[in-house]
Formats: structure tokens, C-alpha cells, sequence
């Protein structure tokens, strides 16, 4: 298995004819860097020098990455801005919510889960991005990832800049229990798992984002998801008036399909890479797991795209939720420190410090020259997750309780259930729909 490198080679060199230091640096011994933080006054027509305190909220896991990719910011400028940098640990699911408790006292810069967007738009928390800003993003970032920075998922109007393509799961699994040729059928692993006196850790009937991955199933990759569920944002009303969800219409051969996950002495309801060779022979979880997995498992560890479930003589391959994080940016009232702001979160987001967030913590990128590194494009977990891509449904907007919704009704398939049984559960998720909106 190919090592990942995660060490950030940082060569500092002085600028003798200057009293300003400037750095370049080399990633994984490749020169890059200059020019990216001080020839920038096109994008917004404001003469920006100076010193700023800036709030920036990133995960916990890239924090001193983070103060060190700023430094190189401010560096690159040559002098042209003193930054005082509060990075502080805030995850991408927390931020969105304290933002839109209190946008005035949050951060200046944050990164969020991509169906937060609409909430994080209305409340004023994020920034517009046109101009030269919103043709780096198209022009450098995967076109999924460029739609989920805009509202209504075209990619047109751009409110964040893309910055992780990771948010989905994936099956991790022990090679010395499940052969490479099992790990694409459920029922064939269960049994491994069986044979093993070890378990599938699978969330998917406690936990809607991944009790979604039946529903969202396809025949074939072309196909579209058998069932969806989108719902429409009003940014009138900072609500959500409808929906279009056919769960309960089509949906059956999803909930017949879970029924074999209600088995606790197969399956536990967790998502632990840390159980792998202890008692758990598969995990279906994310690539913020791998780590773990890694070094749980080393050379046996296998990972996969989701298998598939066979309901009724006829086979099905899991979907999933193909999920972005995007680096949003808060509006100013001093116009230079919101020109500044927007620039270094295009720093943040561009080729370089994507490529050394994957070397540090292995997130996928969503910069297009970063994806087409060698130790990017062969890594084990990002490839798994980048195939099931081909299965996947793009997350959108929707409201918080649907998740919680999905996951009652996937709770409430019992093993043993008939189809009449089976179709009142999907029933009852549907008639409590309409409720979502209000409590939203």
C-alpha cells in the first residue's frame, strides 16, 4: 500500500534587497507558491494594505495547519499585510449553527457542511463571490463542488469557496475476513462476518445521512436514485415551504433491504474504524476514519465503494450522499478587511493548501490540479470514495429534521417485518413530512 506523505517541507528564504521576509515552499518536492496573496487588487478595485485581526474557525485536526498557511499568505504579500491570525477549532457541523446564532460575533472566515448554505445566505453570514473570485473557483474546482457553492445547486451565483470533496462514506473492511471479491455484496459479508464472530459497523438504521444509502440505490450507475428527496428553500421566509420525497411510494424495496442490518449480533450501530481488528471485520464510514483504519488494519486493510443488497431476486447498489465542505466568508462593514478576508480564503482554498490539508489529515480535495497528484489520485480511501461518487447523490438542502425522520423510520424495520408491515413505516414517514416544515 502506497505511504501517504504528511510531512509539509517549509523553506524560508530572505529577501536581501528588502526588510521583508518572503517564503516558498516545496510540497512533496514540488515548488510552488508566490504571487498568491499581493497581485490580487483586480479582484475587488481596493487598496488593501494593512493590519487586520482575523477570526478563522476550521476543524480541530488542521488548526496549526491552518496559522502556518496564513503565514505563507501574509508572507507571499511581501510585506503588504500583518495578519493577526484567531484560528480556533470549531468542526464544520458546529459552525454553521454558532454562526447563525450570532453572525456579529463569529468568525470571519469558517468552514461548513454544504447543505448549511441557504441557512448561512439568509442570515447574512456569507459573502457573494463574483468577479475574479467566482471564476477561480470555476475554473480550478470539480464541477459538483462548484454547484454545491451556490443555492440552487447550479454552480452560477457562488456564495463559499469549495474546499473538501469528502463529505460521503465508504466501506472499510479486513482483508483476512472478507475477500476482495465479497466486499461488493451485503449479504456476503454479513456471512463473512458471520463465520468470523465479528461485525459490520453500519449506522445506516440509527442515523438518516446513512439510512439514506438504501433509498438513494440505482440498478445500474446511470440510472438515476430510485427514490428522492428534495426540498425547496424559501429565502422570503428563511424556511422550507416544500418538498418533492417519494420514500414511500418507491421506497419498499429499501426498507426490505434493511431488514438485514436488524441483527445486533452482525452488526453494531457505529461508525468505529477503531473497532476494525478487534470486533469489527467491516466499517462503512468516512475518509476522516482512515487514519485509524490504517493503522488498525495496515497491509490488510481494504476499502471499497458501498456493496450491494439483493431484495426479491434483483440487486441493488447502495447510494449514498456525495458531500462538500466550503469555506464561507463573513461580509464587513470596513471594505478592506472584506477584500482581504475574500483573498486569503482563496488562499486557504487553492492547490497548494488543499494538497497539504490531504497530506496532513487526507481530505480530498475539490481543486482539480491537487486531485491529479499521484499520491492523491492512488490513495486507498479517497479512490473507494471517489468510485462510489459514481453511485452517489449530491446533498442539497434540506431541513435538519429530515435526517432525523429517515432514521426513525429505519429504526422501526424489524427483521422479521412483512411488506405490509414495511410500507406503514414508510407510511408514517410520509404523513409526518409536511411537519418538517413548520418546525424547521
Amino acid at each position: 500500500m502506497k505511504n501517504v506523505k504528511k510531512v509539509l517541507f517549509f523553506l524560508p528564504f530572505l529577501l536581501l534587497a528588502s526588510c521583508n521576509f518572503k517564503y516558498t515552499y516545496v510540497i512533496a518536492g514540488e515548488p510552488t507558491g508566490g504571487g498568491g496573496a499581493g497581485a490580487d487588487e483586480e479582484d475587488d478595485g481596493i487598496e488593501d494594505a494593512g493590519s487586520y485581526d482575523i477570526k478563522i474557525w476550521v476543524a480541530d485536526e488542521i488548526v496549526d495547519l491552518t496559522r502556518m498557511q496564513i503565514q505563507m499568505f501574509v508572507a507571499e504579500s511581501g510585506g503588504k499585510y500583518d495578519i493577526n491570525p484567531k484560528v480556533e477549532p470549531v468542526s464544520e457541523g458546529s459552525a454553521a449553527t454558532s454562526m447563525l446564532q450570532d453572525v456579529e460575533s463569529g468568525a470571519d472566515i469558517f468552514v461548513f457542511a454544504q447543505d448549511q448554505l441557504s441557512r448561512l445566505k439568509v442570515a447574512g453570514a456569507v459573502s457573494k463571490l463574483t468577479g475574479n473570485y467566482a471564476s477561480f473557483i470555476k475554473k480550478n474546482n470539480s464541477e459538483d463542488s462548484v454547484k454545491a457553492a451556490s443555492i440552487d445547486g447550479t454552480g452560477e451565483t457562488l456564495y463559499a469557496f469549495p474546499t473538501t470533496s469528502d463529505n460521503g462514506y465508504f466501506l472499510y473492511y479486513d482483508k483476512r475476513i472478507i475477500p476482495d471479491a465479497d466486499a461488493n455484496d451485503m449479504t456476503k459479508i454479513l456471512a463473512d462476518c458471520k463465520a468470523a464472530n465479528k461485525k459490520l459497523n453500519f449506522t445506516a438504521r440509527s442515523d438518516g445521512f446513512y439510512a439514506a444509502s438504501y433509498f438513494l440505490a440505482k440498478e445500474n450507475k446511470e440510472d438515476e436514485p430510485i427514490c428522492h428527496s428534495t426540498w425547496h428553500f424559501n429565502e422570503l421566509t428563511a424556511s422550507f415551504d416544500s418538498y418533492d420525497d417519494n420514500f414511500a411510494e418507491n421506497g419498499l424495496f429499501a426498507a426490505k433491504g434493511l431488514k438485514e442490518l436488524d441483527n445486533t449480533s452482525l452488526v453494531a450501530n457505529n461508525a468505529l474504524a477503531s473497532k476494525l481488528g478487534d470486533t469489527a471485520a467491516a466499517v462503512v464510514s468516512g475518509i476522516w476514519e482512515y487514519a485509524v483504519a490504517s493503522q488498525r488494519l495496515k497491509e490488510n486493510l481494504g476499502c471499497a465503494e458501498l456493496p450491494y443488497f439483493s431484495v426479491d431476486g434483483k440487486r441493488y447498489h447502495l447510494g449514498s450522499f456525495d458531500g462538500y465542505k466550503l469555506m464561507g466568508v463573513k461580509p464587513q462593514l470596513d471594505q478592506k478587511k472584506a477584500s482581504v478576508c475574500r483573498k486569503l480564503a482563496r488562499y486557504l482554498t487553492g492547490d497548494s493548501c488543499q494538497t497539504q490539508r490531504f497530506q496532513k489529515v487526507a481530505w480530498g480535495p475539490t481543486n482539480i490540479k491537487s486531485n491529479q497528484r499521484e499520491e492523491i489520485a492512488t490513495h486507498p480511501g479517497l479512490s473507494a470514495l471517489y468510485k462510489q461518487h459514481e453511485y452517489a447523490t449530491q446533498q442539497g438542502q434540506c431541513p435538519g429534521a429530515w435526517f432525523v425522520a429517515l432514521s426513525t423510520a429505519a429504526k422501526s424495520v424489524k427483521n422479521n417485518a412483512s411488506d405490509a408491515e414495511l410500507q406503514k413505516v414508510l407510511n408514517n414517514y410520509k404523513s409526518g413530512l409536511a411537519e418538517l416544515l413548520d418546525e424547521d
